[in-house]
């Protein structure tokens, strides 16, 4: 799931603290599918959705306090991004 996704999906801080977790536990479990595939281009395929996982759990991470503020200020998180 990319961030844009994540973001719409948040309307409270309870929310942003969930897709989080959720983003945390979407990155694990395609660690642990890559690390029991079975042929090559199943692994690169993995490796790559991986990849992209992390980014976006690197953005949450880096975004929840500006997410935290957005809605304090009655503004959609979607707004941060540019």
């Amino acid at each position: 799931m990319d961030l844009r996704k994540r973001l719409e999906k948040i309307v409270t801080v309870a929310d942003a603290e969930k897709q989080l977790e959720l983003a945390k536990e979407y990155v694990k479990r395609i660690r642990n599918e890559a690390k029991k595939a079975g042929s090559l281009a199943e692994k690169l395929a993995l490796n790559e959705k991986h990849k992209e996982a992390e980014g976006v759990l690197r953005k949450l991470r880096l975004m929840i306090f500006d997410i935290e503020d957005a809605i304090a200020a009655g503004q959609s998180p979607l707004s941060l991004l540019k």
